[in-house]
């Protein structure tokens, strides 16, 4: 099976930014290719509870919809560990208790073993 590795950092500010990671993975679901995301800096405010619920762009499906449809399906969601301190995060923080905290190291890892690697 075909994989992808999905590395988002824009967070609230940009509305239609936050959406690629998820429409991208999302998509490659459907199309049986494997999907792993990786959020650093602003993005990883996107898995704080109530966040996601907030943002809104035109022509997109509710980001919370997407999310919950790429976790239900299997997909992994990683939050870097330095912005999620930077920024005051815990895994208590986040909207599900699939997402989980990794380091730099754990991202290189995924990146070596992943088929593509895009960045949003």
């Amino acid at each position: 099976m075909a994989s992808i590795y999905i590395v988002g950092q824009w967070g609230p500010e940009a509305a239609e930014r936050c959406y690629g990671p998820f429409v991208t993975a999302t998509t490659a679901q459907a199309q049986d290719v494997e999907a792993k995301i990786f959020l650093m800096m602003d993005a990883v405010y996107l898995m704080k509870k109530g966040i996601a619920e907030k943002i809104k762009a035109p022509g997109f499906p509710p980001l919370p919809e997407l999310i919950d449809s790429f976790l239900n399906a299997g997909g992994k969601i990683e939050v870097c560990s330095n912005s999620a301190t930077f920024r005051g995060l815990k895994e208590k923080d986040f909207r599900d208790k699939r997402i989980e905290i990794a380091g730099a190291a754990a991202m290189i890892n995924d990146v070596l073993k992943h088929d593509k690697v895009m960045f949003f």
